[in-house]
């Protein structure tokens, strides 16, 4: 129901065409939450739109096909403050990063901290990235109090994950670079599980 209600509120706000709710929504303002591809956000709307939760009307556009341009109905907002008040489940577990992290115990420890660090610089450009999105929206002065609170108390629920993350990083960094991992899986008496890429002794 996520993209449902990602859609359903930002048609509340005003009527959009399926190409802003890609590029102004998704790619833009919902991006540090929710990401949605064109084709994703077409099928939902007609979903939505089958279930009379929204409407479309056809603008026309000189030399170019007709623009859709959706807008939420009555049974929509009703149905968007109705999934606003429901608790909201915590997603499944999905890293591909812990995944690989999981299985790296044949890696060297220089090939470890190499992994570490690449993807503490995907943490911290991110991090800068709603940083920078918590600067412009400060300024935005087209939004209402209560609004601008909310929507800071998102961003920076996302800015904490980030900085978690980077903490964990540089943790298990410098444990790695102090040489406090252990040097390999035994695999009997006496027996080390070799690198991957290593032949066996």
């Amino acid at each position: 129901m996520s993209l449902e209600l990602a859609l359903l509120g930002f048609l509340g706000e005003h009527p959009r065409s399926g190409y802003d709710l890609k590029t102004r929504c998704f790619d833009d303002t919902a991006k540090p939450f929710w990401t949605a591809d064109q084709a994703q956000i077409y099928r939902t709307l007609e979903r939505l739109r089958e279930a009379k939760l929204v409407a479309y009307t056809r603008r026309r556009q000189s030399g170019r096909p007709d623009r859709k341009v959706y807008e939420i109905t009555r049974a929509g907002l009703d149905t968007l403050a109705e999934s606003l008040r429901r608790s909201t489940p915590l997603s499944p577990p999905r890293d591909a990063f812990l995944l690989q992290l999981f299985f790296s115990a044949g890696l060297e420890d220089a090939a470890i901290e190499r992994l570490l660090a690449e993807r503490r610089d995907m943490h911290q450009a991110r991090l800068d990235e709603l940083r920078g999105r918590a600067i412009e929206m400060s300024r935005d002065r087209s939004l209402g109090e209560r609004e601008y609170a909310l929507r800071n108390a998102a961003i920076d629920g996302a800015i904490s994950t980030e900085r978690a993350a980077i903490d964990w990083l540089d943790d298990l960094c410098d444990s790695v670079r102090d040489g406090m991992l252990p040097s390999g899986v035994a695999e009997g008496p006496g027996k080390q599980k070799p690198l991957f890429g290593s032949s066996p002794a």
